[in-house]
């Protein structure tokens, strides 16, 4: 005979019914809030709805199985779960309340004969770990959390560079990751742009943003491409709010097409992704005239970034992330030679030189935008596994794919920075891993006051004559 345990839990949230729904609803994320499970993923495709199935892995060493039998919009949700401990029938109701919202979890758990005498001992375990969830849930939806401050602990560590650079690793993702907290900010009514859309870092935030009901317009060059991608990431998210903008951003003629494009549209732009990128060796110059790692990783998106600033500036919580590299430790700007025409030419010294020329761009934009509330910040995705990095680093990706990330690890600070409650209060940072990391590990790197002027006066200047159609690729 089986043992049937049934569990109530009740929480109050002041948030709307169709925010905590929206939430609740993917039931992958239940590893952000409940304590017991380890990971959760869906494992079909499209959005939450009768017959999604989750696996969930619990800290206890093994998983549970859960399918979604019934599902009414912001109303109810009913779950079958199996595992080789239990069955279970789990419900969630939502009701419209005076604060907001009432949640309501109900569940019966059917334990085999087997497993009686465990329950007989323990009776009050099953209790104790709903209530944990329970409140784990009701803090992930009350979203106060702290503001996020610069470790001194970190700051060492990167300096030190072996600390730092295993945090580039998949090792270093998975110990940041212990340290996490919940994200369940709304993104429905946002609409977000990412640039680099297509593969790598660039596709799996674009994806993730799209999962938590964002309106996502991917740019590419590439239309045949960009299509597929687009209609993938319908298919995996079930979000259908998938647009699509062509433009090569080497190109400036293109960045500025693509930016009249959009003020045309007048569609605020809640997030904007800087994330397009290629590594090239060696020396290659665009049609422009513009040597190219200088043209598409910090006059692109510095065009595209100033220009869109009316659209950001629509948005109630507008956010601008753009998408580094540790390799700009190594490098200071060279406002004489932002073009690499000087000396012998290295694929991954303008790399990491057009990268710091970003951050430099990021901290401007932070101190020029607060009054507009636009909340400006740089990433690092670690080392992940995607294509550019297999080609452009042959010899580095044989040396460490055993530690790389996956794309997804690699674009989720990209996600937290675009999304998270508590970022939106700082600006201008360089993180990791959802960590703030010094810009500078060194003194020699940092730009003077009047080089980051002649810096601006040089990009300001080329965004002018770049929209008049002209080229002023040998000036820096």
């Amino acid at each position: 005979m089986s043992k049937t345990v049934k569990l109530e839990e009740t929480i109050d949230l002041e948030r709307p019914v169709h925010e905590v729904f929206a939430y609740v609803s993917d039931f992958s994320r239940v590893e952000e809030w409940d304590p017991a499970v380890s990971r959760a993923r869906k494992v079909t495709l499209g959005a939450p709805g009768v017959g999604t199935e989750y696996r969930v892995d619990m800290n206890a060493g093994f998983s549970i199985d859960y399918t979604v039998v019934e599902f009414v919009d912001n109303e109810r949700i009913l779950m079958t779960a199996s595992s080789r401990f239990f069955t279970a029938r789990e419900e969630i109701f939502f009701d419209l309340s005076a604060s907001g919202t009432t949640l309501r979890y109900v569940a019966e758990f059917h334990f085999p004969a087997v497993f009686r005498a465990f329950h007989n001992l323990f009776p009050g375990v099953m209790d104790r770990i709903g209530k944990s969830a329970m409140s784990g849930l009701k803090q992930a939806l009350d979203d106060n959390f702290a503001t996020p401050q610069a470790s001194r602990i970190l700051a060492t560590a990167d300096k030190l560079v072996l600390p730092g650079v295993w945090r580039f690793t998949k090792l270093g993702y998975r110990d940041s990751r212990r340290r996490w907290k919940p994200v369940s900010a709304y993104l429905g009514n946002h609409r977000a742009l990412v640039t680099g859309a297509t593969s790598g870092i660039g596709l799996a935030a674009a994806t993730k943003l799209a999962e938590l009901g964002a309106r996502v317009t991917i740019v590419a060059r590439d239309r045949s491409k960009a299509e597929v991608i687009a209609s993938e990431i319908v298919m995996e998210t079930g979000n259908e709010r998938i647009d699509i903008e062509i433009a090569d951003l080497s190109l400036m003629k293109d960045v500025h097409a693509l930016c009249d494009r959009l003020l045309a549209a007048d569609d605020p732009i809640d997030i904007l992704v800087n994330n397009a990128g290629a590594l090239f060796n060696p020396r290659q110059s665009t049609a422009e005239g513009f040597e190219k790692s200088f043209a598409l990783l910090l006059l692109g998106p510095y065009i595209l970034t100033e220009r869109l600033l009316p659209l950001l500036q629509r948005s109630e919580s507008p956010r601008v992330v753009s998408v580094l590299s540790g390799g700009m430790y190594t490098q200071k700007i060279e406002v004489d030679d932002l073009q690499s025409q000087r000396g012998s030419y290295s694929g991954s010294v303008a790399y990491a030189k057009a990268k710091r020329g970003l951050m430099i761009a990021t901290e401007k934009w932070a101190d020029e935008w607060a009054e507009h509330g636009i909340v400006v910040n740089a990433m690092h995705p670690g080392w992940a596994d995607t294509p550019g990095v297999e080609t452009a680093l042959p010899g580095f990706y044989r040396l460490t794919k055993h530690f790389l990330r996956t794309p997804e690890e690699g674009a989720d600070t990209i996600v937290w920075l675009a999304a998270s409650t508590e970022v939106g209060k700082v600006s201008g940072k360089f993180w990791l891993d959802r960590e703030q990391h010094p810009s500078h590990l060194s003194e020699r790197t940092r730009e003077s006051a009047d080089e980051r002027s002649e810096l601006f006066a040089t990009l300001d200047e080329m965004l002018v004559s770049t929209a008049s159609g002209g080229s002023r690729a040998l000036s820096a």
